[in-house]
């Protein structure tokens, strides 16, 4: 079968996706995966058939955009930022930017199944367009139908200008959903996307490698490792803050910057820190005993995978939900600032509960299918539809 798998440029966006794809093409389907030029590199370091559809990001006015956004948004809450951001953002203005080229890439390669995910809704109504089904991968918690109404009225407007009355029902589209049971709010919601399917994380679960070097020599029995993912990273302050917080105490800490990171800027550490660009986090999580990040879903999945409890510092869109969700689950702890930091690192070494909701999780992530298994429902998909 000939499967188009898109994502916008974004590499923690991406990067969940990569895993099914792979699998399909070890499956001998046809695979291409849509993305912004800037993220071709992702993709074609995997082998698979990289398709640049946009244009490339501009630095200047990306940042001009989301310091309007940001005053936009002032005095929401996180339910409305999170809607406005979809709808106003990444529908109105970047899946509009692409929405032409996606439409024309699939009208020329006439893909079986289009899968895409909740932040790139370009390919989603250019599959729509031209008629052909698609699947919606998570790539964080599932979302309200609620919260993602405005997104769809801005997605409705844009397929009108384009001939298509409305977007289709959504009932029967599968989610491919990673996020595990017991995480999402237990209290009935409308989701976006109620047919559930399913997914393991793939990129995240425990893996077998080395251990990293980075931990010969620590001192102290236990670890805790702090990162702000690919994408927060470079937020001023942020990460220095986290770090700084548990200075002081006595247990080791491993940090990680990001690829492009500036070690620099940190200083000198004392002997129980360890200041790196990365770390295979798989590797990782193993000797760890808390995390403390931003509420990244690549990351709180991998800690959870793991069976490691979180400490969350949410910073944007759904990590405020993330954070929530950590808590409600006892799986961690959610911090307002970098003052909370240290309090609720203790709090999560201290208490062993948090270990143990953190480990039910790992269970129930190592029994949610796996790539292949989902590739082989999604081939059935397409047959029942032709």
């Amino acid at each position: 079968m000939r499967l188009m798998f898109s994502s916008g440029a974004g590499y923690s966006h991406l990067a969940p996706m990569l895993p099914l794809a792979q699998a399909a093409r070890a499956a001998g389907d046809d695979v291409a995966f849509v993305t912004g030029p800037e993220a071709l590199r992702y993709v074609e370091n995997t082998g698979l058939r990289a398709v640049s559809v946009g244009q490339p990001s501009d630095p200047a006015a990306a940042a001009s955009r989301w310091q309007r956004a940001r005053e936009e948004m002032a005095g929401m809450t996180a339910d409305e930022r999170l809607s406005h951001l979809v709808a106003e953002y990444m529908v109105g203005l970047g899946a509009a930017s692409r929405l032409d080229d996606m439409v024309g890439f699939v009208r020329e390669w006439q893909p079986d199944l289009v899968v895409s995910n909740l932040a790139e809704r370009a390919a989603v109504m250019a599959a729509c367009l031209v008629g052909v089904p698609y699947a919606m991968h998570a790539i964080g918690p599932p979302k309200s139908a609620a919260t993602m109404e405005r997104a769809w009225e801005v997605a409705n407007g844009l397929v009108r200008q384009r001939g298509l009355d409305e977007l289709p029902p959504r009932d029967t589209v599968p989610y491919l959903d990673f996020w595990p049971e017991g995480l999402s709010p237990a209290d009935v919601v409308v989701w976006e996307y109620p047919t559930r399917w399913p997914l393991q994380p793939a990129g995240v679960v425990p893996t077998p490698g080395p251990r990293p070097a980075v931990l010969d020599g620590l001192p102290y029995d236990r670890t805790v490792y702090v990162t702000l993912g690919t994408t927060h990273n470079a937020r001023p302050g942020v990460l220095e803050g986290m770090v700084a917080a548990l200075r002081d105490e006595p247990v080791n800490v491993v940090a990680t910057i990001g690829q492009d990171g500036d070690v620099d800027r940190f200083g000198e550490q004392p002997d129980h820190m360890r200041i790196e660009q990365f770390v295979p986090q798989t590797h990782l999580l193993p000797a760890v005993d808390a995390v403390v990040c931003h509420g990244g879903s690549a990351t709180v999945l991998g800690a959870l995978a793991h069976g490691v409890p979180v400490v969350v510092l949410p910073l944007a869109t759904d990590h405020f939900e993330v954070a929530a969700q950590v808590q409600a689950a006892e799986a961690g702890i959610a911090v307002g600032s970098g003052d909370g930091i240290l309090d609720a690192v203790r709090a999560v070494l201290a208490d062993r509960a948090y270990r143990d909701s953190a480990e039910a999780f790992a269970a129930r992530i190592a029994e949610q299918p796996a790539p292949a298994a989902v590739v082989g429902r999604l081939h059935d998909l397409v047959v029942s539809i032709r």
